[in-house]
């Protein structure tokens, strides 16, 4: 019996692609053998390779270094500025009065202070209380003037606390002993009683600070009448002890000089000395039967702990406080509290230098980074065209450019990873601690991946395109027209993109973005103006060339007309010159940016100095003539600031008035270089009114309003003769607010001023001018003012041009600034020297076969070299020029959005100083780098010999 075996079932059909082949053949044709071909061709280029690496680690490292830099600069910068401020970036919690009319003592005065300022601080935000120290307490009365053994002074009592009992004793009492209660004065019970002849005698005892006892003669068991306004008519202060404070430098004393020396008291005052009278938990209770309830202030003060603070919680600080000061919850038995606080001022004080440090870092970073990858683009071109011949075969015996790509991509993605990832841990080792994005290391990376593929991809595509040509010439053009004006109309879109990032960063200003951020806009500026400027270099680079060729043409020799024509070929690459052009621009940026600001700082020195030193406080006038009459001194000019003085009838605006030795101060600007026109002639009387010079805001304000301001009772008319620029900014001093008759009430002081003569102010006004400051110039000015005592004197400050400037140079944000634009500059110049070497490199192989052909007409290597120099130097001319122009270019048009007057320490004082020396180092970097890399070329091609060239016919 015959049996049949089944049939096998047919096969499915499988999914085929376009070329018949089936789908899984062209993946694996795609990737097969990818990894052992890039291994290979890795072994074969290793040293290129090593080259990309190490310009990709580099380029990692300091995007990534540099903004965590910036970062702990930051924080840096925070921490001084608060620090600076002082008292002013403490949190003052003013606590609501006690009872009006206190019928009996009370002993718990102190306490019931203490546990109000306890409360308060837990009710604080926990940002707010992380970011300061334990309150404060002070209790004090209105300063009140009082006769002390014929001396009229100044005084003011206060008792000082906390809420840390255990926290150790602010003094030690040297002399008799510590205030205690006061002797209490029975009254009578019955209410038939007649009243006493005379009120009873209400004491209240007091320490006084040795050093304010042994300058004004106080002495244990002294006694006065307090005066203040709201004391009792019988109240009398009674002098126990003297003390020492234990530490002069903790934080209850800042706010309370007074009770640690005497202090000058105000100008317009009539008193000869400022003088704090401590009160003692015992003796605190007297204070509230003394004086009514309005005479005395209670508050709590949290002083900020600047090492508390950083970046990234300053804006959340400055929040708090803002919310604290305006919706003060913190309502107690009695009323509700006032906050206020300088703080949130401060912060955004430093806010404002941040971002000008952060602007300056963001072109910088960004610059660094786009240079190198464009210095990364240029490697994985060279490498490609290494492989050119290679590339082609594989083109030719049928791999698609997909596997091409693989194969590129196979050998890239390693070497950019394991180079990235080093960079990057580099970065972190070398700053540790801080943070920083990563998104530009990120880019660099992408862009060292994908650089070979896609060059690989181009060049393949071209090696075999399959695209046909029309036949008829008319066609021919028709395409060449379009594809010109597609390139031209990318090219305008550029350029407009470039001017349009310029008008817009100048248009927006300086704009603060925190945690390191950067800004993308400003820093795209410098490189779009780069971009733009090659693509301009480039069209008109070819009619120069053939301009120059002609000339050439007509003299002897084949150096010129071969280097020349060799250039024009050359000048089409646009990455090399957009790499160069980028590198240069950066370079001149950096010292532009350098000189502009340093030579602010200088000018903002004499802004705020105003001369070679300057001394704020009360000062005497035999202590000016004595700075007159000392050796090395040129000028003193004496100055008195008053603040808010009301300029034109009912105009509602305040200036601010300095009244000068305006002949003094002539000879103090024009010795110091700066213009002087009109303050000699403030000195000359005037029949229209008091002669003066008004700053530029309020010389627009004297062409709405008639120019007079008030004096005492009365508005004084003032003789307009000019605008002066700047006027001496001078500290501010502890005077009252009140001057002449009119209370200043502005927490800021005027931003118009105007200036009068001494003399003619005197006359004009019969109102004495008190001296607040003193200007000393000359090489002698610092020692006549040490021999003057001004250095020891109470309330007294000396300033010094030199320190000054000195503080400014130092500071973390300009320190930081001055090392990072030089850093830059170096590691630009080592970038713009790697792209020039790769440019040679790159276009030495068509200009190998050049001079081999030369070679066998004659050609000696000394004409070899000047022709591969003339090759080559008009794309390096060009972007000197090209470079420089941007680089000055930039800072000049983008000040504003740079905030480089926030760095030079003064508004307005950060104008465009050009230098050399910047071009003159970019240019000759350029010019040293390319007669190496010519030298370089020369000496490994004079390895060559003569028979092969002619045998083989190039190399």
């Amino acid at each position: 019996m015959t049996t049949t075996a089944p049939r096998p079932p047919a096969p499915l059909p499988s999914r085929r692609d376009r070329r018949g082949r089936p789908s899984g053949s062209r993946t694996r044709a795609t990737v097969a053998l990818a990894p052992l071909v890039a291994r290979r061709r890795a072994r074969d280029d290793v040293g290129l390779l090593v080259l990309a690496a190490l310009l990709l680690t580099g380029t990692v490292l300091l995007s990534v270094a540099l903004p965590r830099l910036q970062a702990r600069t930051a924080d840096e910068v925070v921490r001084q500025v608060t620090a600076d401020a002082g008292t002013r970036a403490d949190v003052l919690i003013r606590l609501p009065g006690g009872n009006p009319v206190p019928d009996e003592r009370d002993e718990d005065a102190a306490v019931i202070v203490a546990n109000l300022a306890r409360d308060l601080y837990a009710r604080v935000p926990d940002v707010v209380r992380d970011a300061t120290d334990e309150p404060v307490t002070a209790v004090q009365s209105v300063p009140g003037l009082a006769k002390v053994d014929g001396t009229p002074l100044l005084v003011r009592l206060v008792h000082l606390g906390g809420t840390d009992a255990d926290a150790p004793e602010l003094v030690r009492w040297v002399e008799g002993e510590e205030p205690g209660a006061a002797p209490f004065t029975p009254t009578s019970d019955d209410p038939d009683a007649p009243p006493p002849a005379e009120p009873p005698v209400l004491e209240v005892h007091v320490g006084v600070a040795a050093a304010t006892a042994r300058e004004l003669g106080i002495a244990v068991g002294t006694r006065f009448p307090l005066t203040t306004a709201g004391a009792a008519t019988s109240a009398v202060v009674v002098v126990t002890g003297l003390y020492e404070p234990v530490a002069p430098a903790a934080a209850a004393w800042e706010t309370f000089d007074d009770l640690l020396r005497a202090m000058p008291a105000p100008v317009t005052g009539q008193a000869e000395a400022r003088v704090g009278l401590l009160l003692s938990d015992a003796s605190l209770p007297d204070l509230a039967l003394t004086l009514a309830s309005g005479a005395i202030t209670r508050t709590a003060r949290l002083p900020t702990d600047p090492s508390a603070l950083d970046e990234a919680g300053a804006r959340a600080v400055a929040d708090a406080v803002v919310e604290l000061t305006t919706r003060p919850d913190l309502a107690i038995p009695g009323g509700t509290p006032a906050v206020e606080s300088g703080l949130p001022a401060v912060l955004d004080d430093a806010a404002e230098k941040l971002a000008a440090g952060r602007a300056q870092a963001s072109v910088l970073v960004v610059g660094l980074a786009t240079v190198g990858a464009l210095a990364l683009v240029l490697a994985s071109r060279l490498l490609v065209a290494r492989r050119e011949v290679l590339l082609v075969a594989e083109r030719a015996r049928g791999a698609s450019v997909a596997s091409v790509v693989v194969r590129a991509l196979a050998e890239s993605v390693p070497v950019a990873l394991l180079a990235a990832g080093a960079g990057a841990a580099a970065a972190v080792a070398l700053v540790p601690g801080a943070t920083g994005g990563y998104g530009i290391a990120a880019t660099v990376t992408v862009v060292a991946v994908l650089a070979p593929a896609v060059a690989a991809a181009l060049v393949v595509r071209r090696a075999w395109t399959g695209a046909r040509q029309p036949a008829n010439r008319s066609d021919r053009e028709r395409l060449a027209r379009r594809r010109a004006a597609r390139r031209l109309t990318g090219e305008l879109a550029l350029v407009a993109v470039a001017a349009a990032a310029v008008v817009s960063v100048r248009g927006r200003g300086l704009v603060a973005s925190g945690g390191g951020d950067v800004d993308l806009l400003l820093a795209a500026a410098p490189a779009l103006l780069a971009a733009a400027a090659t693509v301009l270099a480039a069209r008109v680079l070819p009619p120069v060339l053939r301009g120059l060729s002609r000339v050439a043409a007509r003299r002897r020799g084949l150096v010129g007309v071969v280097s020349v024509a060799r250039a024009a070929r050359a000048s089409g690459t646009a990455v090399p010159l957009l790499t160069l052009t980028t590198a240069v621009a950066l370079v001149v940026f950096c010292g532009t940016t350098s000189t502009t600001v340093s030579a602010g700082q200088v000018t903002a020195a004499g802004v705020v100095v105003g001369a070679e030193a300057r001394v704020d406080g009360r000062i005497e006038d035999d202590r000016i003539a004595q700075l007159r009459d000392a050796p090395g001194v040129t000028a003193v000019a004496a100055v008195t600031e008053q603040l808010g003085r009301s300029f034109g009838r009912s105009s509602g605006v305040k200036a601010r008035l300095l009244i000068v030795d305006t002949a003094d101060m002539a000879r103090i600007l024009t010795g110091r270089g700066e213009p002087a026109d009109g303050w000699a002639e403030l000195a000359e009387p005037s029949s229209d009114g008091l002669p003066t010079l008004l700053t530029p805001d309020l010389a627009r304000t004297a062409q709405l309003v008639e120019p007079q301001f008030m004096a005492a009772q009365e508005f004084v008319e003032l003789d307009v003769q000019g605008v002066v620029d700047a006027v001496p900014e001078l500290a501010r001093h502890d005077a009252p607010a009140e001057a002449d008759g009119e209370k200043e009430t502005d927490p800021e002081p005027p931003s118009g001023a105007f200036v009068v003569d001494r003399d003619l102010y005197v006359q004009a006004t019969g109102r004495p001018a008190p001296v607040t400051a003193v200007l000393v110039d000359g090489p002698g000015a610092r020692a006549a003012i040490t021999a003057a005592g001004f250095d020891d004197l109470a309330g007294v400050t000396v300033t010094e041009h030199d320190a000054w400037l000195e503080d400014a140079r130092t500071s973390p944000v300009a320190s930081s600034l001055g090392a990072l634009l030089l850093a830059s500059a170096v590691l630009l110049a080592l970038y713009a020297a790697i792209a020039l070497a790769l440019t040679v490199v790159a276009t030495s192989r068509e200009r190998g076969r050049t001079l081999s052909a030369l070679r066998t007409q004659g050609l000696d290597a000394r004409a070899a070299r000047a022709l591969t120099l003339g090759e080559l130097a008009p794309l390096a001319v060009v972007a000197v020029l090209a470079g420089s122009a941007i680089g000055i270019a930039v800072p000049w048009a983008l000040t504003d959005a740079l905030g480089l007057d926030r760095l030079t320490g003064a508004p307005g004082t950060a104008e465009l100083r050009l230098s050399w020396v910047p071009v003159a180092a970019a240019a000759a970097v350029v010019a040293v780098s390319l007669v190496v890399a010519v030298l370089v070329e020369s000496a490994v091609r004079r390895r060559d010999r003569l028979g092969e060239v002619l045998r083989v016919g190039e190399r």
